[in-house]
């Protein structure tokens, strides 16, 4: 009864998502290109069963991919998303080696559709992806269903609490649920999950794939500060501490990558207002000699830019609409990195990182520009941040290898 309730307000539900794509889809068109996939229906045509693995955006497509590489060993895999920088990412990384397409919208006939075209053999679901009509859909069919990376904010716990018996029912529906610490396994017990079924495993995130700078070691932009992912509302936030510390830093430059490329020309009128010299880049080829700001309208390229930065903050986190963002990825490249109060979606990472020293934390949005400046007046703290940083990621690493085992052992 609780899932036919659920089904009936997914689709009176219909036309407002409709609708709210239509409306992203002005800022970025792939939002509604393959439509059709949202609605279950797909134009490939597999010749065997795969497993089914759903990261739902460009973080979980990036964190997920020590997990989907090692299956590919031995697996064929349709690599589901729900964003387009998330589709735009994994085919970057991917490449022909798995199909990805946009996963279909929790309705039973949608999800029914694609069952029926991809036969799965698997389903894993990454980090809180819980959807009570894929789920029941794959449990009556029999496949096997994972949740991988699991995590369970507490006040996703308390949200997920008021609709008990439909989560409940849903969860305890999975095959295997890998959570992350064990802050996530209680709450997920406390939720009603059987015990039998629920692994600690740590996070994915920390086994991250360094790769070799594409920036020119002397390059005139080292001497910059980063943003990196940040979103509506921080940019202002993020100019604003720049304009103050270009003061006391005359020959400091700011890079910004705003989390979605999209968003980078609605960044031209705040730098315009401020009357800053900017360019809009895809690239890694920057001109600071002529411009104090570089906005970057593209992904893949903050593990280059975290190498080289002065000091980098982490967007996502200055409000709590937002919840935060990856911070390893600053980590594991000796980017001593700031975030703001708001970091639900990584509270356990970041408390590691705390406990050591590994970072700073604000308090307040108007905080940035202090911490900018304490870091680049601080050789010292730099040094210190960097170093406690490597550690906490190098004691936490290895949870992809454990969480792939698991998975094998499941579906062999």
């Amino acid at each position: 009864m609780r899932l036919l309730l659920y089904n009936s307000t997914i689709f009176f539900l219909l036309p407002i998502m409709i609708a709210r794509l239509i409306f992203k889809s002005l800022q970025d068109i792939d939002y509604i290109k393959n439509f059709s996939n949202r609605i279950g229906f797909y134009s490939e045509n597999p010749e065997e069963s795969l497993v089914w693995f759903h990261a739902v955006s460009l973080g979980e497509v990036i964190s997920s991919q020590i997990i989907v590489k090692k299956l590919l060993e031995d697996s064929n895999i349709v690599l589901t998303v729900s964003t387009p920088t998330g589709l735009r990412e994994a085919k970057k990384i991917y490449g022909q080696r798995l199909v990805v397409v946009y996963a279909p919208w929790d309705l039973n006939l949608f999800v029914k559709n694609f069952l029926k075209k991809f036969k799965p053999k698997c389903l894993i679901l990454f980090e809180t992806e819980i959807w009570p009509s894929t789920v029941h859909e794959c449990w009556k069919t029999n496949i096997p269903i994972v949740l991988s990376n699991a995590r369970l904010s507490e006040s996703s716990y308390k949200r997920y609490s008021i609709f008990s018996g439909l989560i409940d029912d849903t969860l305890n529906k999975f095959s295997l649920i890998l959570a992350q610490s064990n802050d996530h396994v209680v709450r997920f017990k406390n939720l009603g999950i059987n015990n039998n079924i629920i692994f600690k495993v740590g996070s994915s995130k920390f086994d991250f794939e360094n790769e070799e700078s594409d920036l020119n070691e002397t390059s005139e932009t080292d001497n910059f500060i980063l943003a990196a992912s940040t979103h509506k509302g921080e940019d202002e936030v993020v100019i604003d501490s720049f304009i103050k510390i270009k003061k006391e830093f005359k020959d400091l430059k700011l890079i910004l990558v705003p989390r979605h490329p999209e968003r980078s020309n609605s960044l031209k009128e705040i730098l315009d207002v401020n009357k800053i010299n900017y360019e809009i880049s895809s690239n890694l080829e920057l001109n600071t000699n002529e411009n104090d700001v570089i906005v970057i309208n593209t992904t893949g390229l903050l593990n280059s830019l975290y190498k080289k930065s002065k000091a980098s903050f982490i967007g996502g986190s200055l409000f709590s609409k937002y919840g935060g963002h990856n911070i390893i990825e600053a980590a594991s490249n000796k980017s001593p990195f700031i975030v703001g109060p708001y970091m639900k979606n990584f509270e356990d990472i970041l408390n590691l990182f705390l406990e050591r020293e590994a970072c700073l934390q604000l308090q307040h949005p108007n905080d940035l520009y202090e911490a900018y400046k304490k870091l680049l007046k601080n050789d010292e703290l730099r040094s210190h941040i960097i170093d406690n940083a490597l550690k906490v990621v190098s004691e936490n690493k290895g949870s992809s290898n454990k969480q792939y085992k698991h998975i094998k052992n499941l579906i062999n």
